[in-house]
């Protein structure tokens, strides 16, 4: 499974959802997802909503509101308290410093070590973007990071779909960079950004195929319907197992060889161990 959902804060009925759904995890989303006159209400009923509805088999991670609003460090400290799986940051190249340090004052305070909570990042602004490396070595909690393209849309004075259904697709390059930084950083692989039409089942698979040859472990989702079709994208075919298998049969006492035209040397040992390992994986499940 390669897909984090997200659910807006407050509504217990998709959140309880959420955790039946074949997704890796569950975004609870205090930001974009709850109105200005509800967000102290949304950020209250975490603390009862989630013990009451989390499943162990997910990952849970919440995003917080801006470092640029008011609620951000009430925020931070109410999801810190749910000992979730991390923080996800909106706009992650405004005060991230700030941030840091207010979460290492409540894990002093906790008696907790530091960089017990963890961060998910979203780059959402050409500052941020421009600036990828600094922003995600700000802090060792940072474990990961992934494209805001809407946003990041807004910022340029553009539109997401004309970032991201126009061909040539503008800023491909983008989430290039976002896979090699985050590999040069030791990060965890990135998570793709949102696929914002719903009904277009072929173009977000097509969308998902570039993040999944990018190396990227999934991509966030937005409705329970794109599940499936991201899960899909990610997980290992019949075909890769079958090719894999085939290589490391044929290479058990070889150092270097041609099969089917392609040169089979270490590095594609590897990755064929790798794709033999993730399928039969996803088979015990």
């Amino acid at each position: 499974m390669s897909t984090l959902l997200f659910v807006p804060a407050g509504d217990e009925r998709k959140f309880a959802k959420a955790n039946e759904l074949p997704c890796s995890g569950v975004i609870v989303d205090l930001e974009d997802a709850v109105h200005a006159s509800k967000k102290v209400a949304a950020r209250a009923s975490l603390q009862d909503i989630v013990p009451k509805h989390r499943s162990a088999e997910k990952r849970l991670f919440v995003r917080m509101n801006g470092l640029d609003t008011p609620y951000w460090q009430d925020d931070a400290e109410a999801i810190a308290a749910l000992g979730v799986d991390g923080i996800v940051v909106p706009k992650a190249d405004q005060n991230l410093p700030a941030l840091d340090e207010y979460l290492a004052k409540l894990e002093r305070s906790r008696g907790w070590a530091l960089y017990t909570i963890r961060l998910l990042l979203i780059l959402e602004t050409a500052r941020a973007v421009a600036d990828m490396e600094a922003v995600l070595r700000v802090s060792p909690r940072v474990d990961s990071a992934a494209i805001g393209m809407a946003d990041l849309a807004l910022d340029l004075g553009t539109s997401w779909e004309d970032l991201c259904m126009e061909e040539p697709q503008l800023l491909r390059g983008v989430r290039e960079q976002l896979a090699l930084v985050s590999r040069k950083l030791g990060l965890e692989a990135p998570w793709d950004s949102v696929y914002m039409k719903i009904s277009d089942e072929a173009g977000l698979r097509a969308d998902a195929r570039i993040g999944k040859r990018l190396g990227f472990q999934g991509k966030h989702v937005i409705h329970p319907s794109q599940i499936s079709v991201v899960n899909g994208v990610y997980r290992v075919s019949e075909e890769e197992y079958r090719r894999a298998k085939a290589v490391l049969e044929r290479m058990a006492d070889q150092g270097a060889a041609q099969i089917e035209g392609l040169l089979v040397d270490e590095p594609v040992i590897r990755r064929a161990r790798q794709v033999v390992q993730a399928y039969e994986e996803g088979e015990r499940r």
